[in-house]
């Protein structure tokens, strides 16, 4: 058996050492191996040969090493179905079926030119030089490799590492953020996320095709409803959090907030929400991947997914139990109808003379929920016009709320019933000569 590299220059550094060219010392330097090594490279100089330097495990099959054809079946698998997904990822999709270790897997991976798409940068660049010259030199290559080298020529971004941080408590910041990508099917849609800092939890999640002020109200009615009230919630600079001046109080999810006794602070700090960024590198990892391999695009069934399914998952991989004695989290006294009065979009309107309200073009009147009846108010009055959580119409009127109801047919005037004794014009007064206004006037034209 010829020998390689590595052995063939232990070799000849030995064979110096015999021949008197070099010193042992200089052999432990050349070769970096201690004075008992080269004693023991000297004995199977002079006993086996030039054999003696081939390493006994070349040509052997380890005992460790696994069926090729399982190794076959795992390429296959992750080629057609799973090519997207992260290969912890996919092997965490497999470990319960084939019985492989993760490292052996992504060894062999790596050996047949299948790498992450969370792979260093280093790997990227060498996977790159490696696929394009067998595309330039015409090399005879699966069509599945091919496909896969080309989809992970986009960007890719870091994992990162989760720590601890033992200086919050489950709720005392709640940050909230929206990212936007073809997440599912071929349009692109928004996912609102919100994670508590002290736990690294995602408390919840919602899609909308658009940056909705409304999907960041679905994020905290959920929070609310199976957590509790957070401290505080941490968002950027966007409309639905802060005005132009930065006045969060004045916008609908800061009154909100303020109702609810919820701190609400805005950055334009990416770094400052360390933790929902972080996430949403995360689910772009798993989740698109994920989503197509499930083949889910509507995005009902895409919502439902992310809260039953994989948001659990995720806490269950990545976050940290929630410690009662450290908690910042206020419990809910709200009830649900409550809730739903509360995280509303509110609107000031004024009562007109017919009793009703007008918003977006239409007009409404006030029912007592108890009695169904309308119920009535002098013009002028001051109102709040409301959209709840439930998309129903409400108004605050004088700190109690009523359901409105729209009116099909209104006259705008409420006009005042003729006399028909009356005549229908008011005869024109007009001052007679001697009038003081008159004869000042007469006074000013003759001069």
């Amino acid at each position: 058996m010829e020998l390689n590299m590595k052995e063939r220059k232990t070799y000849e550094v030995i064979k110096k050492v015999i021949d008197g060219e070099i010193t042992r010392e200089e052999a432990m330097e050349q070769l970096q191996r201690s004075r008992q090594q080269i004693y023991r490279f000297i004995k199977k100089f002079y006993t086996e040969g030039e054999q003696g330097f081939v390493h006994k495990s070349r040509g052997k099959v380890s005992s460790n090493k696994k069926d090729d054809n399982i190794i076959k079946e795992l390429e296959t698998l992750y080629l057609n179905e799973y090519y997207d997904y992260n290969l912890e990822a996919f092997y965490e999709e497999i470990e319960s079926k084939y019985d492989i270790s993760y490292s052996l897997m992504v060894s062999e991976f790596k050996k047949d030119d299948i790498i992450s798409p969370l792979a260093h940068k280093e790997t990227i660049k060498l996977y790159n030089e490696k696929m394009n010259k067998a595309i330039n030199d015409e090399v005879q290559m699966q069509e599945e490799k091919i496909e896969l080298f080309k989809s992970r020529q986009i960007a890719f971004e870091k994992a990162h590492t989760r720590r601890s941080s033992n200086m919050y408590g489950f709720g005392q910041e709640v940050q909230m953020d929206a990212c936007e990508k073809v997440w599912f099917g071929n349009v692109v849609s928004y996912l609102h996320l919100a994670v508590d800092k002290g736990t690294k939890k995602v408390l919840f999640g919602w899609f909308e095709y658009e940056e909705l002020t409304r999907g960041y109200f679905v994020l905290i009615y959920n929070i609310i409803i199976n957590y509790g009230i957070p401290e505080k919630i941490k968002a950027d600079n966007r409309n639905s959090f802060s005005n132009n001046k930065n006045q969060v109080d004045a916008t609908q999810f800061g009154t909100i907030c303020n109702m609810l006794g919820i701190k609400l602070e805005t950055t334009s700090i990416a770094t400052s929400k360390a933790n929902v960024e972080r996430e949403n590198a995360t689910f772009k990892n798993r989740l698109i991947a994920e989503l197509r391999h499930e083949d889910i695009t509507d995005i009902d069934e895409v919502n439902k997914y992310l809260n039953e399914v994989f948001i659990p998952k995720m806490n269950k991989k990545f976050s940290y139990e929630i410690n009662s004695n450290t908690s910042k989290m206020k419990p809910n006294h709200y009830t649900e109808e409550e809730l739903n009065l509360i995280i509303s979009e509110k609107y000031t309107r004024i009562i007109d003379n017919a009793s009703s309200i007008k918003y977006n073009g239409k007009y409404y009147v006030p029912i007592d929920s108890n009695t169904g009846e309308v119920v009535c108010f002098i013009k002028k009055t001051q109102c709040t016009f409301l959209i709840t959580y439930n998309a129903e119409y409400w108004c605050e009127i004088e700190n109690n709320y009523y359901q409105l109801t729209e009116l099909e047919s209104r006259e705008k005037i409420m006009k005042k019933e003729k006399d028909n004794n009356l005549p229908l014009e008011k005869k024109k007064y007009i001052p007679p000569a001697n009038h003081p206004w008159r004869k000042n006037m007469m006074l000013r034209n003759h001069h």
